[in-house]
């Protein structure tokens, strides 16, 4: 679509605040130009371009270089000041040989005057489906840069990644390949090369804010900031620095209306921000595109803003015979000096902009029949039918993603009718996490129940194994404790280990030779609570400590030193009534005296006993 504003803060002073205002022109297209000091070629097809660009309307053509390490002996300072930005644009356009430039992310165009012009024809009357509004904040060596991104046009592809580049103007030095200068070169890319991922529909906004600093090797006279928008795969739909006179924003983006009937829709056309000193009355005219009889446009109060910021009204109106169909409205403003931009907005006449996609980015989903992995906007006659369709489950490394339910509230997989209220469906997953279990001793006939399954994220879950003594190799192992990885996972003696899923978790299962774990060895429910003394006492390494639980309660036996600090939990679970023992291995504690106390919610006893090794 369209206009472009920017404000721009420079340091006055230790520090001083003052706006100007980005290109409202149609469109301005950036030049992204691969080159470097130690290329020859370069040297001779520079010259070619930078006259281009001093002969262009500064509105509507601007460029940013890219400097490379090759040709040998690959010492561009311009590349080695940054080279993980410069090789990442580099990479996205698989560039391998320089001199090499590109229009608008989509015409790899030749070093030719004829060439750079027909590029420049190619992409000058394409209007842009973006606005940008640009502020810099600069205090001391502190740059804070703020966007403010407005779709208003139809992106089939509504992803797109928003960049914020620092370039200075000109750069001196000798290269080797006989140039001396350097223009526009790129020296941070924001927050980083990849940029921020944007999902644009018509009528949304986006605000982006980054602040960096100025390093000591740019000239802080000659930075600027300039700010573009890529669409996908690479065609990049605006760019923005300052303005030199006014700039031009309309709304709403889009006006649905129903085919077959009379209809109007009311915008606004708006100049939000001049340039400093700017005072020159801005007149209207609108056209419709494709021209169509029975779509009408009437400025309401008049056709001219001549104070600043101001706004004017326009009415759109359609009669019934008006053909089903996408219809853009342009306005365009002139100035009294000749200056002219454009802004434009859509009138949809028995068709609706719908977008599909899912509520988890990568997830896959259907659209009559076609799979896509990225949220899409359609243009859709209203009435007609489609089949949207979500994939479930879907696995994607130890997540897995299950289908809930539609924005609409449809089946899996449902016929949706257009119609002019919604625009929008989205397929809801919900998480689940990946539990992973093993045992050690590896090869013990033990498995860890619910192991290679997934549970729902933030769920509470009770983790068991197959048994919790098991024969094998002639000998008797006994479960020990468990070790657990990853956020919620447990670690501890308890048999049944209570994990919340926040995310993957490993459960180990540890068994040993020597019953370090609890049993009920007796069917008869005692009467009253009790802790016996443990045997055999003195012990080397294990003894047996038995305790009777008169009812169900929380059960807690702890161990302590002479000192009496504590050196080992053995128990901490409920326990039902009943009779139990538990077998202590202490071959990790010196020789001693070692206490060992129960404590219920109605019963507290302790005992003493002699470690002797």
């Amino acid at each position: 679509m369209k206009k472009i504003i920017s404000s721009l803060f420079v340091l006055l002073m230790c520090f001083s605040l003052y706006t100007n205002n980005a290109n409202a022109g149609d469109r301005m297209i950036l030049v992204e130009r691969f080159t470097s000091s130690t290329c020859y070629p370069c040297a001779l097809a520079n010259p070619t371009l930078d006259a281009f660009l001093q002969n262009a309307d500064p509105n509507k053509l601007t460029n940013i270089s890219y400097h490379m390490n090759w040709p040998a002996p690959g010492n561009d300072p311009m590349y080695l000041i940054n080279p993980t930005d410069n090789n990442a644009r580099r990479t996205l356009y698989g560039v391998n040989s320089i001199p090499d430039w590109f229009f608008d992310g989509v015409i790899n165009v030749g070093t030719s005057q004829s060439a750079l012009q027909n590029a420049y024809n190619q992409r000058t009357d394409i209007l842009s489906p973006v606005s940008l509004v640009v502020t810099e904040n600069t205090s001391g060596n502190q740059v804070t840069v703020k966007a403010d991104v407005y779709c208003e046009g139809y992106l089939s592809n509504p992803n797109a990644t928003l960049q914020f580049a620092v370039v200075e103007k000109v750069v001196y030095y000798n290269g080797t390949n006989g140039e001396t200068s350097y223009t526009y070169v790129m020296r941070k890319l924001l927050p980083n090369a990849s940029g921020t991922l944007l999902t644009l529909l018509p009528g949304d906004r986006v605000t982006q804010e980054f602040t960096y600093t100025m390093d000591p090797a740019w000239n802080p006279d000659l930075i600027e900031t300039l700010v573009f928008v890529q669409g996908r795969p690479f065609e990049i739909l605006n760019a923005a620095y300052v303005t030199r006179d006014f700039n031009l924003v309309s709304s709403p983006g889009f006006k649905v209306i129903e085919h077959g009937v009379a209809g109007s829709g009311n915008f606004e056309v708006k100049i939000p921000q001049t340039a400093d000193g700017y005072n020159s009355p801005v007149t209207f005219t609108a056209q419709v595109i494709p021209a169509t009889p029975g779509i009408n446009v009437e400025f309401t109060g008049g056709n001219t803003i001549s104070t600043f910021p101001g706004t004017l009204n326009a009415i759109v109106t359609s009669t019934a015979g008006v053909p089903v169909g996408e219809y853009q409205i342009v306005f365009t403003g002139t100035n009294g000096n000749g200056v002219t931009h454009k802004t434009f907005t859509n009138y949809l006449v028995g068709k609706n902009y719908i977008t599909v996609g899912n509520n988890r980015p990568s997830l896959s989903y259907k659209v009559d029949g076609v799979e896509y992995t990225s949220s899409s906007l359609y243009s859709w006659d209203i009435n007609s039918s489609h089949v949207i369709e979500a994939i479930s489950p879907q696995t994607v490394g130890n997540n897995r993603y299950v289908f809930e339910n539609w924005s609409n509230g449809g089946n899996q997989s449902q016929t949706v009718t257009i119609n002019s209220a919604t625009s929008n469906y989205t397929a809801n997953f919900k998480v689940q996490y990946r539990l992973l279990g093993s045992v050690v001793p590896a090869g013990l006939p033990v498995t860890v129940n619910g192991s290679g399954t997934f549970l729902d994220s933030a769920s509470n879950n009770d983790i068991t194994l197959s048994a919790v003594q098991v024969s094998y190799n002639g000998k008797t192992y006994y479960f020990s404790s468990w070790e657990g990885s990853g956020s919620g996972s447990y670690t501890g003696p308890n048999a049944v280990a209570n994990i919340t899923m926040n995310g993957f978790i490993f459960q180990k299962a540890i068994f040993d030779t020597i019953d370090v774990g609890i049993t009920n060895y007796n069917s008869q429910i005692p009467d009253k609570f009790s802790l016996y003394q443990n045997y055999p006492n003195p012990f080397n390494p294990v003894t047996n400590i038995k305790f009777d639980i008169a009812k169900s309660t929380n059960t807690s036996i702890v161990i302590y030193d002479m000192l009496g600090k504590e050196i080992s939990s053995l128990v901490n679970q409920v326990l039902a009534p009943g009779s139990y023992q538990y077998s202590f291995n202490a071959a990790n504690f010196p020789s001693g005296i070692y206490y060992y106390r129960i404590k219920t919610n109605e019963f507290t006893d302790i005992r003493k006993m002699i470690l002797l090794k």
